[in-house]
């Protein structure tokens, strides 16, 4: 059995090329790519490492849902296979896109423990971060906002869920939630929170995240 992909090639002004490759079952959309690439066209660029869903490198977009990759399996009972690039992000080619912009935003949030209290940690006290500690910064939740493409200078959700990993941490002394709000927090609504989280193939909590950066 064959089936039918359409593939974003190019930069910023590419077009969709379709391929037909021999099916599977249980075959990823990684698989898809890995065969273009070996039998079909070796000039496709995408971006792959771990293959188990934890390295973070691998999103794209399908059918305008942003996945990883390596994690979504196709699906034969859809009449289109629309692969296209993170949305949101600069195309650098083909399905890779250029993370400059967001890392840079990322130096906002300082992403590591700073004026560091020295405490003792309960269990119960460790456990309020870990939620927030999954992310593998995939770039996945920044991909399907609707926030973000007006608004450039409200801090990602990625970046969010950072915040939010520090501000659950007792033993990190940054007023971090002042940054969160300076940046744009209550931009995002309740809905476009839920949305977010709906689209973590980690399955952090991000609406959880935003909701307590919100509070003063």
């Amino acid at each position: 059995m064959n089936i039918s992909v359409s593939i974003y090639r190019g930069r910023s002004k590419g077009r969709l090329v379709n391929y037909t490759i021999p099916y599977e079952k249980g075959m990823t959309v990684l698989d898809t790519f890995r065969y273009i690439s070996t039998y079909l066209d070796a000039t496709l660029a995408f971006r792959y490492e771990c293959r188990q869903g934890i390295c973070g490198t691998c999103g794209v977009m399908v059918n305008g849902i942003p996945v990883l990759s390596c994690s979504k399996q196709i699906d034969i009972k859809l009449k289109k296979q629309i692969i296209e690039p993170l949305a949101n992000f600069p195309i650098e080619k083909d399905l890779i896109v250029d993370l400059t912009p967001i890392l840079k935003k990322y130096l906002k949030v300082k992403p590591y423990l700073e004026k560091v209290h020295e405490v003792r940690i309960s269990k119960s006290d460790a456990d309020k971060s870990k939620p927030f500690r999954k992310c593998i910064e995939c770039g996945c939740c920044i991909a399907g906002s609707k926030t973000l493409p007006g608004e450039k200078d409200v801090l990602d959700p990625m970046s969010l869920v950072k915040i939010a990993r520090y501000v659950t941490d007792p033993r990190d002394g940054i007023d971090r939630r002042t940054i969160a709000i300076e940046n744009g927090v209550n931009k995002y609504s309740a809905e476009e929170a839920r949305k977010l989280t709906g689209f973590c193939p980690r399955g952090v909590p991000i609406e959880k995240a935003i909701e307590l950066l919100k509070k003063q």
